[in-house]
């Protein structure tokens, strides 16, 4: 055993009963990476999900989808002509 007094046991380097507290604050800074990586992900998270769906947020561009899917399926099932179709759709783009 006068090998494992020389080296040491390992647990004393790190906090143990007869080391010193520098391995405790390894750990501690340790902890506090991995704490600031989960918030960087979940911002990038954030981001991604906000950039995806950020022109569905837009109240004026959603009434002009609804606006033209309603026009289309009139369109479609014959309640308006092509001219006005394309009179109204001309409209509803430049909005």
């Amino acid at each position: 055993m006068p090998c494992h007094r020389l080296l040491g046991s390992g647990y004393e380097r790190f906090g143990g009963p007869g080391g010193g507290s520098g391995g405790m604050f390894i750990m501690m800074g340790f902890g506090f990476l991995v704490f600031l990586a989960l918030i960087f992900i979940a911002y990038k998270l954030m981001k991604i999900h906000h950039s995806n769906h950020s022109h569905l947020s837009s109240p004026s561009s959603l009434e002009n989808n609804t606006a033209i899917i309603i026009l289309n399926e009139r369109f479609a099932k014959g309640e308006i002509d092509e001219e006005e179709y394309i009179k109204r759709k001309t409209i509803l783009s430049q909005k």
